[in-house]
């Protein structure tokens, strides 16, 4: 074992110990060439493993640790050197005056709500660095954290192994390495590891910065792992504006999990709102996405502005508009049997299956049918989003819908085209499916939702392809 006064590869000098944990033991050290203060980082082989496992781990430890070194970002520590040694590298980083996250929540307690907001937009930064550089960080927690100084926030202390084959190699040798209160459940459970696991962790640790603890705190660290895989993180008390992030990120299913740019979208919004209350940027770009969550469901969404329109009769055109041409130069679209034309206010006319009625009661503008509960909504957003599914993430964070399940949200190949498909609960328990396309007409943006039961979904499907197919710009 290290001691004080040790040279490390000719040339770091040991002064004090800083820290030491399960993975690695981590000093202040002298550079003798420089005559600057370093960290140096001694990647210890972990202890509870066969002869095997620790074999694996350190024949991966050098090269993983070389991987993690090329990350660089005003987020992440930067690193100065790799050394190989027989009993683990060391990582030569640079020093910060800092105190980590951890320290200073308990030195001070529970930090408001938009200053965490910021130390995870750091984070969310820095993870989306290293995900360029191919690697992930499977440590994330409030220890290592360091808030600098000067301000910054900065990300350290990368896991053992961060490369999809390093990670790979030892989950199939039945090694997973990770703080068990922050590592994400599907690491422990299912041996499966990609960068939804680093944002389960940020939101671990933003919960523990905001609430003063983390969320599965438990006397042991069988009763944690077990409060991972089952149990649900008690509701936050203190988080405010950040409490529908926090519960984007800890989502137990990656797929349902809140991605990176809903994340730092998200974020930006609670930031916001500690600016200029009490409404929320965020809420200001979003309305309309929200919105048509009320027009199918008993939420609280922010309601949109009623919208007019006329309707023309099954198989017949506006006057004058017989020979009319779209803005693109090519003939109107023919007016198919069993609909009608809708012509909205905001400039552009859309093709109504005959017979569906508008329901105004709903939010927004909306026709329901007769049967299978099938509904058509449409609304205009007061500006085209930069990032269409960021912008639907962070309206998937307010939704809270009985039996939520994502089954796609996804870009689509045309500009500002993005869908968000899932299935819920009706409050009766009726199976329901609902699917939301953003798209453009006439240079605006809207959101176009169908909906029905699951079981009528096969069905009625065919209608939507005709819905978007007539949503165009009025003539």
């Amino acid at each position: 074992m290290a001691a004080a006064g040790e040279v490390i590869g000719g040339r770091y000098r040991l002064v004090r110990p800083f820290a030491s944990g399960h993975m690695s033991r981590i000093w202040l050290a002298t550079d003798e060439e420089t005559d600057t203060f370093v960290v140096v980082k001694h990647c210890a082989i972990p202890e509870g493993l066969t002869l095997g496992q620790q074999e694996l781990v350190r024949d991966w430890a050098l090269p993983e640790a070389i991987a993690a070194s090329r990350v660089e970002h005003p987020n992440v520590i930067r690193t100065l050197d790799v050394l190989p040694s027989w009993d683990g590298p060391w990582v030569v980083m640079e020093y910060l005056p800092s105190r980590s996250l951890l320290q200073v929540i308990e030195e001070t307690g529970p930090l408001p709500p938009v200053k965490v907001a910021r130390i995870g937009l750091a984070l969310v930064s820095a993870l989306r660095a290293a995900g360029r550089a191919g690697v992930l960080h499977l440590d994330v927690k409030p220890g290592n954290v360091l808030l600098t100084e000067d301000g910054r926030v900065v990300l350290t202390d990368f896991g053992p192994t961060v490369t999809p084959n390093g990670i790979r190699t030892l989950a199939d040798a039945g090694i997973v390495l990770g703080s068990p209160k922050y590592i994400a459940p599907e690491r422990i459970f299912d041996h499966a590891t990609d960068e939804r696991s680093d944002l389960w962790s940020v939101g671990v640790t933003l919960y523990h910065a905001v609430e003063g603890r983390p969320p599965f705190l438990r006397p042991t660290t069988a009763e944690v792992l077990r409060a991972v895989g089952a149990a649900r993180p008690e509701p936050p008390r203190r988080a405010g504006a950040l409490t529908p992030v926090l519960a984007g990120l800890l989502r137990r299913e990656p797929s349902e999990r809140m991605g990176a740019t809903g994340a730092e979208w998200a974020l930006r919004g609670v930031i916001e709102a500690g600016r200029r209350r009490p409404r929320s940027a965020a809420r200001r770009r979003i309305p309309a996405i929200i919105a048509a969550v009320a027009v199918t469901t008993t939420l609280t969404a922010v309601a949109a502005t009623a919208q007019g329109g006329t309707f023309t009769r099954t198989g017949e055109t506006a006057p004058a508009r017989a020979s009319a041409v779209s803005t693109s130069g090519q003939p109107e679209i023919a007016l198919p049997n069993g609909y009608t034309w809708w012509t909205g206010a905001e400039g552009y006319r859309v093709a109504v299956p005959a017979g569906w009625r508008r329901d105004e009661a709903a939010a927004g503008l909306a026709f329901r049918a007769t049967r299978d509960r099938a509904l058509l909504g449409i609304t205009p957003l007061p500006q085209s989003p930069s990032d269409v599914v960021a912008e639907l993430e962070i309206a998937e964070t307010e939704t809270h819908l009985p039996g939520y399940h994502r089954v796609r949200l996804e870009a689509l190949p045309d500009p500002s085209a993005a869908i968000w498909e899932y299935t819920f609960q009706d409050p009766d328990g009726t199976a329901m499916r609902s699917l939301r396309r953003v798209t453009t007409a006439g240079g605006r943006t809207y959101v176009i939702e169908w909906q029905s039961t699951r079981d009528a979904w096969t069905a009625q499907l065919p209608r939507f392809t005709v819905v978007l197919a007539s949503f165009t710009p009025r003539p």
